[in-house]
C-alpha cells in the first residue's frame, strides 16, 4: 500500500499527458488538411490538363485541313477559368509541350490551423501538383 504522502502523484502527470495529446491531435488535423489540399491540387491539375487538350482544340485550323493542334489562346482562357473556380486560392499555369500536349502546374497555399500554437511551425504550406495530357487521335 502507499503512504499518505504519495497520494495524488499521478495527478501531476495528467496535465502534461493532456497537453501532449492536444498537440498530437492538432498535428493530425493539420496533416489531414494538407493531404486534402494536395489531393485537390492534383485533381485540379489533372482536370485542367484533360480539358485543355479537348477544349483547347484549334477549331479553325482543323476545319481548314490542318492537323489536330492546340490553340494557345483557348488553353490560356480555360486555365484562367479553372483558377477562378478552384476551391483553394490556386495559381494554375499551363504550357504547351507539343502540338497536341499540355503540361499543367498548380500551386496553392494551405493555412495551418493548429500548428501555429507550436513554436517554429509554419503558418502555411505551399502544395503543388502537376499533370500532363496528350491528345491521341484514333
Amino acid at each position: 500500500m502507499s503512504a499518505d504522502g504519495d497520494r495524488g502523484g499521478t495527478l501531476l502527470f495528467f496535465p502534461a499527458a493532456l497537453l501532449v495529446m492536444v498537440v498530437l491531435a492538432a498535428v493530425t488535423v493539420d496533416f489531414a488538411r494538407l493531404h486534402l489540399a494536395q489531393r485537390q491540387v492534383d485533381d485540379l491539375a489533372a482536370a485542367t490538363a484533360n480539358d485543355a487538350v479537348t477544349v483547347g482544340l484549334d477549331v479553325d485550323g482543323l476545319r481548314s485541313g490542318a492537323d489536330y493542334r492546340l490553340d494557345p489562346g483557348r488553353v490560356r482562357a480555360l486555365t484562367a477559368t479553372r483558377a477562378d473556380r478552384a476551391e483553394l486560392p490556386a495559381v494554375v499555369s499551363t504550357r504547351l509541350t507539343g502540338a497536341r500536349s499540355v503540361a499543367v502546374t498548380v500551386s496553392a497555399p494551405v493555412p495551418l490551423g493548429f500548428s501555429r500554437a507550436i513554436p517554429g511551425a509554419p503558418r502555411r504550406v505551399i502544395v503543388r501538383g502537376e499533370a500532363t495530357a496528350n491528345a491521341h487521335l484514333r
